[in-house]
């Protein structure tokens, strides 16, 4: 299969181009600076070929690109200033992701139990864990067992219409907005109950659930 390329200033890169050269140029510009010359050009127009180009200009041409940090999270993007005087940020790393649908869906389940796992968390109890005391809720992560959360979640979307109908469902990115969410409160409930039927939580030391030991 040929590589799609995309024309930029007359040269032909591949996706993984223009994302390794706009990895460069967010790391060379110093953070809360304007994208300048050269780079901001690139940048421009680079940022017309991600899938989600219309979504994020809402129509609006852009006046300047600056480096900031991305709202509660410690990691650094762009963000692009429309002519309106409103901005957003956009990843570089996500501008031709295919799976961004499921993704997003995903993420929406996530944020559909949030609850449940916030209120788990408060009945956290020292334990031991193979003879080690885990006495603070900072060395644990919660994990779904005995089923994993992401079995459940695929059976649940193949029980209400696919990815296909459930992302017309997802909310759409207000402007540095981290939330992924669905607008239907409905399929919240839905998810709650059947994430609480098929499975269970429970603590595990945060080394051993991320080294997936367990």
């Amino acid at each position: 299969m040929a590589i799609k390329k995309y024309c930029i200033e007359g040269e032909l890169y591949s996706a993984n181009a223009i994302q390794k050269e706009l990895k460069r140029i967010l790391n060379d510009t110093p953070l809360e600076k304007e994208v300048q010359g050269k780079d901001l050009t690139f940048v421009l127009e680079a940022f017309k070929t991600a899938t989600y180009y219309e979504e994020k200009t809402k129509g609006e041409a852009i006046t300047k690109v600056i480096k900031k940090k991305v709202k509660n999270y410690s990691t650094n993007c762009f963000y692009i200033y429309r002519e309106d005087g409103t901005s957003t940020d956009f990843s570089y790393k996500k501008m031709y992701n295919q799976e961004q649908e499921k993704e997003d869906v995903i993420n929406a389940l996530r944020y559909a139990i949030d609850p449940i796992i916030s209120n788990f968390r408060k009945g956290f109890k020292p334990f031991e864990y193979e003879g080690i005391l885990i006495d603070n809720i900072s060395q644990v992560d919660v994990d779904h067992y005995d089923e994993s959360f992401n079995k459940i979640a695929w059976e649940w979307i193949r029980n209400n219409g696919g990815i296909e109908q459930l992302i017309n469902k997802v909310n759409k990115t207000e402007d540095g907005s981290t939330i992924t969410c669905f607008i239907d409160e409905n399929l919240n409930e839905s998810f709650r109950r059947f994430h609480n039927a098929h499975t269970h939580l429970r603590f595990v030391p945060k080394e051993i659930n991320r080294s997936k030991k367990v």
